[in-house]
C-alpha cells in the first residue's frame, strides 16, 4: 500500500510539473540545442546550413569587435556594481521609517524598475540629444556651455549615460531588497546602542551593515546578471555606437543574427554559446568565491 501511495504521489507530481516541463523544453531547451547545433554551421537563415565544424569558434578568437563587446560588458558590470550598490543601500537607510514622506519616496525610487527599459532609453535619448536635448538646453540656458555637447557621439560620455540609465532603472529594486533586510533587524539593538551613546553613523557601521551582510551576495549576483543581459537600453540609446564603442555581447549577437544585408546566424549562434559560457563561468566563479568566504565566516 505504501509503495502504491508513493507511486501515485510521484505521478501526481509529474503531471503537475508536466506543463512547466513542456514550456521549458519548447522555449528554453530546444532553442539552446538549436543554437549549439547551428554554431557548427554556416547559416544565413535562408539557404541550407553548411557544416563548418569549429570554424565559427576559430573565427571568434580573432574577432576583435567581439572581444571589444566582451570588455564593454565587463566594464558595465563593474561600474554598475560600484554605483548601484552604494546608492541603493544609502536610499534604503534614508527611507527606513514609517512616515508618509518615506513611503512616497520609496514609490518614486522604485517606479523606474517597473517602467520598460526601452521607454527609459527613449527618454534618455531625447534628454541627451546633441542639438535639441533637454540637458544641452538647460546647460546652454544657464551659461554652463556655449555650444551643444555631443553626448552620444563621444564613446566615454555615451558609456556613462548608459551606466546612468541602468543605475536609475535598477537602484529602486535593490533599495527594496536592502530595506527588507534592514527592517528585519531587531529595534532593541538600536535602542541599546542609543543608550550607550552610539550615533547613527556608529549604528550603521556596527549594527546595520554587519546584519545585512547576507544580502550583498544576492544583490551582487543580480547586478552581474543584469549587466551581462544588457541589451535594450544600449540598442535604443546608442545602437552600440559610436562605432562599436558601447556595444555589448547581446547587441553584437543580435546585429549578426538579424543583419538585413546578410545574416550570419551560424556565427551568431557560436557567439551565443560563448556568451552563455562566459556568463556561467563568471557566475560560478563568484559563487565559489562567496561560498568559500561565507564558509570561513561560519
Amino acid at each position: 500500500m505504501k509503495s502504491l501511495k508513493r507511486s501515485n504521489n510521484g505521478l501526481q507530481i509529474f503531471f503537475m510539473l508536466l506543463p512547466l516541463l513542456v514550456l521549458f523544453s519548447m522555449f528554453c531547451l530546444y532553442p539552446l540545442l538549436y543554437s549549439v547545433y547551428y554554431s557548427f554551421t554556416s547559416y544565413d537563415g535562408i539557404m541550407p546550413a553548411t557544416f563548418v565544424g569549429i570554424g565559427n569558434y576559430v573565427r571568434m578568437l580573432g574577432d576583435t569587435t567581439w572581444w571589444g563587446t566582451v570588455l564593454n560588458t565587463f566594464q558595465f558590470t563593474v561600474m554598475a556594481y560600484i554605483i548601484q550598490v552604494p546608492i541603493s543601500l544609502f536610499l534604503a537607510v534614508l527611507v527606513n521609517n514609517n512616515s508618509k514622506i518615506s513611503s512616497f519616496f520609496r514609490t518614486i525610487f522604485f517606479l523606474p524598475n517597473v517602467t520598460s527599459t526601452a521607454i527609459i532609453g527613449i527618454i534618455f535619448f531625447f534628454m541627451f540629444s546633441s542639438y535639441n536635448g533637454i540637458v544641452n538646453g538647460v546647460l546652454q540656458t544657464s551659461g554652463a556651455i556655449s555650444r551643444p555637447i555631443e553626448w552620444l557621439a563621444n564613446p566615454a560620455l555615451a558609456k556613462w549615460i548608459i551606466i546612468l540609465l541602468n543605475s536609475w532603472s535598477n537602484v529602486g529594486f535593490f533599495m527594496t531588497l536592502f530595506l527588507s533586510a534592514i527592517q528585519k533587524i531587531p529595534l532593541e539593538l538600536y535602542e541599546s546602542a542609543t543608550l550607550d551613546g552610539a550615533g547613527r553613523s556608529a549604528q550603521f557601521w556596527r549594527i546595520t551593515l554587519p546584519l545585512i551582510g547576507n544580502m550583498f551576495p544576492v544583490i551582487t549576483m543580480m547586478v552581474i546578471l543584469n549587466a551581462f543581459q544588457l541589451f535594450d537600453s544600449v540598442k535604443v540609446l546608442t545602437g552600440g555606437g559610436p562605432g562599436s564603442s558601447t556595444s555589448v555581447m547581446a547587441l553584437y549577437i543580435y546585429n549578426l543574427f538579424f543583419n538585413s544585408t546578410g545574416a550570419q546566424q551560424g556565427y551568431a549562434s557560436a557567439l551565443s554559446v560563448a556568451a552563455t559560457a562566459i556568463t556561467a563561468f563568471v557566475g560560478f566563479l563568484y559563487y565559489a568565491i562567496t561560498n568559500r568566504q561565507f564558509g570561513k565566516n561560519d
